[in-house]
């Protein structure tokens, strides 16, 4: 079985506060981090790093949630991550979110523990303890 510390996840938001309060529980729950603050950034952070799931919001400047996606989307398969949205305003619909690649679409407010579950769900790591 995968361990979480063998897991980086990076975590894609332009409110601070928002990206900091994902990146303590992912922390809390044993992984690995990294985080940007807009799409571009993610996107230099994707080609420099082995990743193995994103979670990003839609709506930013300088790069939004789609732009990241569809870099995403041009890794081969197999080396491909994870790719969950979350956001509180989006200019898509959930189905064409996932019909992009996006595993699921998070509206904000969410619970971040259901975010992680439904992240360790399609890794096929054991849930965290609750």
């Amino acid at each position: 079985m995968v361990e979480r510390s063998n897991i980086t996840v990076l975590i894609v938001d332009d409110e601070p506060d928002i990206l900091e309060l994902m990146e303590e529980e992912f922390i809390y729950y044993g992984y690995k981090t990294l985080t940007a603050e807009c799409g571009n950034d993610a996107i230099k952070l994707i080609r420099e790093n082995h990743i193995d799931v994103i979670v990003s919001d839609y709506k930013m400047p300088n790069g939004n949630g789609m732009t990241v996606l569809d870099e995403v989307n041009s890794i081969p398969k197999e080396k491909r991550p994870e790719f969950f949205f979350v956001s509180g305003q989006a200019d898509i619909s959930i189905q064409d979110a996932i019909n992009a690649g996006a595993k699921k679409f998070f509206s904000k407010p969410f619970d971040l523990d259901d975010l992680i579950q439904e992240i360790e769900s399609e890794l096929n790591l054991a849930t965290p303890a609750q």
